[in-house]
């Protein structure tokens, strides 16, 4: 089984149908929910904060644990996803972790102007959002047929608040701070065109969790690593890990 968690400004049905569909046909099933704050919840757009959302996701994977006892569990979390997954591994209810483009570079993975900046924007303007137009240009992803539908929309958003923006920051801070305490089986998969998150910083803190954890790196793969025009061979990859994990014991 595989419980899916979607990046920042973005929802399960749009991050994971296509590789729910292909994971289905090699035997796996999938579980996939909007995170507070995100999709289809009442809350949408307003930010939980890193606590709540790592506690969400210990308790959805105990519950679905709970409903399928025997069976194993990976958590696979892309983004900011993958920066809660990371967070809560040392105490998650999972056989596994795959870590798609994630939101993990804190401490000295974050520029500390940037860091800086997010906190004034905090402070002072916590609730304005910002588009990044004539500031910030990237494209996450080489999909540009996805990209546009996404854009367009109703639970899709891409213009984070003050708030949400030092959010993120404390998120990927609590990832990287947890990454040697974790012992499950990880996966870190990078997109070597990810214009998001920089590949190196990623990379810098993957290859300091513990236990076995390996990395993927995809030369054609941009940030959207389940959307982009490559996406079925990281379908594919995350099936063969998920099959590859043993049985709990009961």
């Amino acid at each position: 089984m595989i419980l899916a968690l979607h990046g920042f400004g973005d929802a399960a049905l749009l991050t994971f149908t296509p590789a729910a569909e292909a994971w289905s046909a090699a035997g796996i099933t999938t579980y996939a929910y909007d995170q507070r704050g995100f999709g289809a919840n009442p809350s949408r757009r307003q930010w939980p904060g890193p606590t709540v959302l790592i506690d969400d996701l210990r308790a959805t994977a105990r519950a679905v644990r709970a409903a399928h006892p025997g069976r194993p569990l990976l958590v696979v979390g892309h983004s900011m996803g993958g920066g809660v997954a990371l967070a809560a591994a040392p105490d998650l209810a999972a056989d596994g972790v795959v870590l798609a483009a994630p939101a993990i570079a804190g401490d000295a993975g974050i520029n500390p102007f940037l860091r800086v900046g997010a906190w004034c924007l905090n402070t002072f303007l916590p609730k304005r959002r910002f588009t990044g137009d004539g500031v910030v240009s990237f494209l996450p992803t080489d999909n540009l047929e996805v990209l546009r539908f996404v854009a367009r929309h109703p639970l899709s958003f891409g213009d984070p608040s003050g708030e949400e923006l030092l959010g993120l920051v404390l998120l990927s801070d609590r990832a990287a701070a947890a990454a040697a305490d974790v012992t499950l089986p990880t996966l870190t998969l990078i997109g070597a065109r990810d214009e998001v998150i920089r590949p190196a910083a990623i990379r810098r803190v993957a290859e300091t969790i513990g236990g076995r954890a390996e990395i993927r790196t995809y030369p054609e793969g941009w940030h959207w690593l389940f959307r982009d025009l490559q996406a079925p061979l990281v379908w594919g990859d995350v099936a063969a890990f998920a099959l590859s994990l043993p049985r709990p014991e009961t």
